[in-house]
């Protein structure tokens, strides 16, 4: 009995000063990293950063929170994050998300206010390599300083390192209930027929990079995209509809070449939609409608059409259309 004693009050001893240990070590990396991101010329400010949770967790409070990326010049700030995990299970981290935050960006700031948003994220060795991230929104609002408001029911974000292919990535996402303010709606479609309500988006496909999504993204380089399967993409606001797959390979300078096939139901709507976004140029509208409008007919459904979308030689075209110079797909 002496001995079972003994060895429980070892253990607890082991335990507890393994806790302390690590509790200082989160403390201390946390206050480094902010002062390793002022050294490189960001903004980066924290008032406070405190680990509780004894015996079984580290409940880490981070209290007013800016970080401003010098090469983009966006800032985030928020009153308070709260990073949660298992003291037996580090690597897996839950961050939970204060129901305030501010975006701000040389073109505008964003106030997001929600009644719930958190993330989980299981990561591995040193450099803090993602293998698991998912992402929850409830009740999300987002204010411009420009005059609209954009409000969503529910989101779900998901991200899981692929095992087929090396530095890709799983995607999945699934939004209900985008809801823009009126002023953005008559910005988007001026006659006023885009509904009140998006009602679904959602998203599966794979993205391959030039190098893994760790702790040197944030600190270093952002990893540039080299291909994307997008195996499924579906949207539906009211009438309208828009699906879309197919496969990219990207350059080293962002070009994209490949074809994605799309599924257009009411597509003069969704026209009109990407020439208020000044996704379409609108000297290709006129040639455009007509031009889809022959080939609809041809399928014997006017208002859908199926066209493939096709990136080549640094060009971007729908069926026999030219649009204009391709997109480059690179992350700032």
């Amino acid at each position: 009995m002496r001995v079972i004693i003994w060895a429980l009050a070892f253990a607890t001893l082991g335990w507890s000063g393994y806790w302390v240990v690590a509790q200082s070590a989160i403390e201390r990396g946390a206050t480094s990293w902010f002062e390793e991101r002022r050294a490189e010329g960001w903004a980066a400010e924290v008032a406070g950063v405190e680990t509780r949770g004894f015996p079984y967790r580290f409940d880490t409070r981070l209290t007013d929170v800016a970080l401003a990326d010098p090469d983009t010049g966006v800032l985030w700030s928020l009153p308070e994050l709260e990073l949660r995990a298992l003291a037996y299970r580090p690597a897996h981290v839950i961050a939970v998300f204060p129901p305030r935050q501010t975006l701000a960006s040389p073109f505008a700031s964003l106030t997001l206010e929600s009644e719930d948003m958190r993330a989980s994220l299981r990561l591995s060795g040193t450099r803090l390599a993602l293998r698991e991230t998912t992402a929850e929104i409830a009740q999300l609002s987002a204010r411009s300083t420009r005059g609209w408001e954009v409000t969503l029911d529910r989101a779900l974000l998901a991200a899981r390192r692929s095992a087929a292919e090396e530095n890709a990535y799983d995607l999945f996402v699934d939004a209900a209930g985008l809801r823009p303010s009126d002023a953005l709606r008559l910005t988007l479609s001026p006659q006023g027929r885009l509904p009140d309500t998006f009602e679904t988006l959602t998203l599966d496909a794979t993205a391959a990079f030039d190098a893994p999504w760790d702790r040197r993204a944030i600190e270093e380089a952002r990893p540039q995209p080299t291909g994307i399967d997008l195996r499924s993409f579906h949207a539906r606001w009211g009438q309208l509809e828009l699906r879309a797959e197919g496969r990219l390979a990207i350059a080293p300078d962002g070009t994209p070449d490949g074809t994605v096939t799309l599924v257009a139901t009411n597509w003069r709507e969704i026209l009109s939609l990407g020439e208020a976004l000044g996704l379409l140029p609108q000297s290709v509208m006129p040639t455009a409608t007509r031009t889809l409008e022959a080939l609809a007919s041809l399928s014997g459904e006017p208002d859908t059409i199926d066209l493939p979308l096709t990136f080549a030689g640094g060009r971007l075209s729908l069926g026999p259309i030219p649009l204009g110079p391709a997109p480059r797909l690179r992350l700032r």
